[in-house]
């Protein structure tokens, strides 16, 4: 059981972070500030569609990631 709460912990806080990275991702996609959107050449017909599936993943990340938070912290 004291290997599940450790293994909660860490995919939690792992999962959190891959989501807030990839809202900041969104977001400099979004501002084109740093020329990311020339860096990944994106064309600007398909940036709505990046920006969903980035914002997506991104909000379902940090949830699941809370989650799986939360259920350590209720363990310990």
């Amino acid at each position: 059981m004291e290997n599940r709460k450790i293994l909660s912990a860490v995919f939690g806080i792992t999962q959190s972070i891959i989501g807030i990275a990839s809202a900041v991702l969104a977001v400099l996609l979004f501002c084109n500030s740093f020329e990311v959107q020339t860096i990944f050449t994106a064309p600007p017909e398909l940036l709505p569609v990046y920006l969903l599936i980035l914002c997506l993943f991104s909000i379902f990340s940090v949830i699941s990631g809370f989650f799986l938070i939360r259920e350590w912290w209720r363990r310990v």
